[in-house]
This record gives C-alpha cells, sequence and structure tokens, in this order.
C-alpha cells in the first residue's frame, strides 16, 4: 500500500501536468510539482477544446472560468486558397466541406457544444492558479528530474536544480512533454514516426475584413497548407490576434532560423491569408517545429506513469493533442484519487495504461492522420468529391454530426470507474 502522507510528484508544469495536479489537490491530496523552466513557457502551440475536454472541464468545476477568459467559436471548416478580388486583396477560398459543433443559429453555445478556445499557456496559468488555490499543490522551478528509484510503497526522484535533492513521494507522474526526462529515465521508447514537413506556427494580429461562420480554417491545395484559429474574439472591422500555422514541404531545405524571419512569414501569409492587400499584419509570436505520430508501449512502469505528450504526440491538425493530453489527465487523476483515498489496487494504473493507449491506437492515431492528409490534396475541388468525408460534410444532416461526433465523446474520453468495477478492483 502507499503511504498516503507522501505527496504525488508530477513532472512538468504544463497544462496537463497541473490539471492532474488541480484534480488531486481539490481531492485533498498532497501534490509537488517540478518544472525544468524558471517560469510557464509560451509557444504557439494549442488552443482549441472540444466537448468531451469541456465536460470535464465543467465536471471539475472549472468550465465557467475558462470560458470566462477564452471564448467559443461554432465550427470547422475546410477551404480552398484565398483568390484575388476586385479591390486589390483577396477573398475567402470556396469552403468545400465544414462541420459544425452547434446547432445553426446557436449563440449561447452552452458546454458541450462549439469550440472553446483559450490558449495553451493561459488555459496553464489558470490551471496552475486553480491548483495553487486547493493549498494541497506546491510548484518547484528550475527543477528538473534526474533519476528515479522505486520502492514497494513510494517513489524517490533526484532532482537538478532545487534545493532538495531527493524527493519522497506515493506515485510519480510524467507529464513533462515531449522531450520528456521521466520517459527517457525510465527508457520507455515512443514508437512510431516522424512527418518530414515541418511547420510554422505563428501568432498574428489581423483585420477582421470578413465574418465567417466557421472562423477554425483549413487551407488545402497548397504545398503550404494552413490551419488558421483565432486566438481572442474576432469581430468584424476591428484587429485580433490568429493563429497561423503553415506546412513547409520537405523540399524547402531552408533553416530553422530562417524559416522564422519576418519577410519569408510574411511571404507565405501572402498566399494563405484573405483581406486587404498590402496586408497589415503583425506577427507576435512563431515557432518552426516538427510533428510526430508516436506512441508509448506502456504508460505505466511500477509507481510512475505518463500522460499527455509524454506518452504519445500526434499531429496537429484536428486540435486533437492537448485534449487527448487533459482527457489523459482526467483518468490518471481519477484512478490515482481511487487508489489513494478509496484503497484500489494501484494495477487500476495498468488500466489506465492500456485504455488510454487504445484510444490512441484506435481514434486519435488514424484521426489525426486523416486530417492531415486530406491537407495534402493538390485538387480540391477533386478531394471534395472522392473524399468521403468531405462530401457528407458539405451539407450534413443532424444524423451524420450525430455520427461524427460519436467517438468524440464516447471513445475519446476514460471512465475509470466503469473500467474499475470491470476489472473488479
Amino acid at each position: 500500500m502507499p503511504d498516503t502522507t507522501l505527496p504525488v510528484l508530477i513532472a512538468g508544469a504544463g497544462p496537463v501536468g497541473c490539471f492532474v495536479a488541480y484534480r488531486l489537490g481539490r481531492a485533498g491530496i498532497l501534490v509537488r510539482v517540478f518544472e525544468k523552466e524558471s517560469d510557464l513557457p509560451y509557444t504557439p502551440r494549442a488552443v482549441g477544446y472540444y466537448g468531451a475536454t469541456q465536460t470535464v472541464l465543467q465536471e471539475s468545476g472549472l468550465y465557467d472560468l475558462v470560458r470566462s477568459e477564452g471564448f467559443v467559436t461554432a465550427g470547422l471548416c475546410w477551404r480552398t486558397p484565398p483568390v484575388p478580388n476586385s479591390s486589390g486583396g483577396k477573398s475567402l477560398g470556396r469552403m468545400i466541406a465544414k462541420q459544425p459543433l452547434c446547432a445553426p443559429g446557436d449563440e449561447v453555445r452552452a458546454c458541450p457544444s462549439g469550440l472553446l478556445n483559450l490558449r495553451q499557456s493561459e488555459l496553464t496559468k489558470l490551471l496552475l492558479r486553480e491548483a495553487l488555490a486547493t493549498g494541497k499543490v506546491t510548484v518547484d522551478y528550475n527543477s528538473e528530474v534526474t533519476s528515479i528509484e522505486q520502492s514497494s510503497n513510494s517513489v524517490t526522484v533526484s532532482l537538478n536544480g532545487t534545493s532538495d535533492s531527493t524527493i519522497i513521494g506515493s506515485y510519480l507522474v510524467g507529464a513533462d512533454g515531449d522531450k520528456s526526462a521521466v520517459r527517457k529515465i525510465l527508457a520507455t521508447p515512443c514508437l512510431g514516426h516522424t512527418w518530414p514537413e515541418r511547420l510554422i506556427s505563428t501568432d498574428v494580429e489581423l483585420l477582421n475584413d470578413v465574418d465567417p461562420i466557421y472562423h477554425t480554417v483549413y487551407i488545402i491545395g497548397l504545398k503550404n497548407y494552413t490551419i488558421m484559429t483565432p486566438l481572442t474574439p474576432p469581430v468584424l472591422g476591428e484587429r485580433s490576434l490568429w493563429r497561423c500555422t503553415i506546412a513547409v514541404p520537405p523540399e524547402d531545405t531552408r533553416s530553422d532560423d530562417e524559416l522564422s524571419r519576418d519577410e519569408v512569414i510574411l511571404g507565405f501569409y501572402e498566399e494563405v491569408v484573405a483581406g486587404p492587400r498590402p496586408l497589415a499584419a503583425t506577427i507576435r509570436a512563431r515557432s518552426v517545429y516538427r510533428i510526430h505520430q508516436r506512441l508509448v508501449p506502456t504508460m505505466r512502469k511500477g509507481r510512475c506513469v505518463l500522460a499527455g505528450d509524454a506518452a504519445h504526440l500526434n499531429n496537429p491538425y484536428g486540435a486533437m493533442g492537448l485534449n487527448t493530453g487533459l482527457l489523459d489527465g482526467d483518468a490518471l487523476a481519477e484512478a490515482l484519487i481511487m487508489i489513494l483515498q478509496e484503497g484500489k489496487s494501484d494495477e487500476l494504473l495498468t488500466v489506465y495504461s492500456d485504455a488510454r493507449r487504445k484510444v490512441f491506437q484506435t481514434f486519435v492515431d488514424p484521426t489525426t492522420t486523416a486530417n492531415k492528409l486530406r491537407l495534402h490534396a493538390p485538387d480540391p475541388a477533386a478531394a471534395a468529391y472522392d473524399d468521403e468525408y468531405f462530401r457528407s460534410m458539405q451539407d450534413p444532416t443532424a444524423e451524420v454530426l450525430a455520427d461524427a461526433a460519436r467517438p468524440y465523446f464516447e471513445t475519446w474520453r476514460t471512465d475509470m470507474k466503469a473500467l474499475a468495477q470491470g476489472a473488479g478492483l
């Protein structure tokens, strides 16, 4: 049995680590979080949260807070590249498919409808603030796990940078991202492949001169296929912040530094951003990175468990990375609460690992792969006819939308209580 007076240790103060810390702290469990950086880092990453994640946030007492700091949009669409117009600017390309996430005319978009938008960095700040407010959570910055030792009822970590050289806890959660130190120390490979493209992810301030129904847009038909999604509420006639993520094909051999230059990014914007010309775009942040489809063979080794990007990686097309990580966090927190407060066997952590790996293998990985490959289509008109998903989403009925949404609610989230009961634990 674990010593319930020992804290749960969490490596990584990103959104997944902070969410697990909040859930455990709210349940009265001591938590100690280690973050290798000196503060919460910022890079242009995730921004949108689907219905299953909204439900988790609501059940955790967080939805209203997230919504008050963010905003909700109606859904997603796929368009051809912008086209020149008579005023010398560019108009939005033709919409070839759409995925509404709320009913037509629904302006309230109550949980769990619509796409809830809040930048990952802002969500992380909110989650950490609420975790600390439980009075059960502490955070050590400039602290990275360098070694792990396990016994029958505890786990001991050595740290680089903190005043305490070793910390003893009941369990260790590795939520320290795609380059996870915990995963490496546990000698757990992250198996799969790296896509040949790079992505330039930018935060850019633009004038909103059109008011589309679906603000999150996938632009296909270009080598530099693109996702655009709002980071702040887009008001017609006003400037607001957008995330513009542009694919760079493998034959483009320019370095990351070269691709990060203003003139290069602005040149890409000329192709993919609609609006008057000259284009008044102000770049606020940028990051060049590679994308992966990878999964660990197990998310549990003894008293150590992995969650989020430490356990699995997928390309960002479809906004399923952070959502999956938060749903990991929901399941893992529930398992740890049952183990530490209800006396359940820690074999629940194996159940967690099996269930979340299955979700990635059968849903997240194939769905995000299909999302990405659709953007490669050189002829959007042909893709609109050839691709069954695009055909179904050109004028979807309520039944079609319900079928499309079902796995996002029924498969994506893991009910640990039901699994525990089914496993006899």
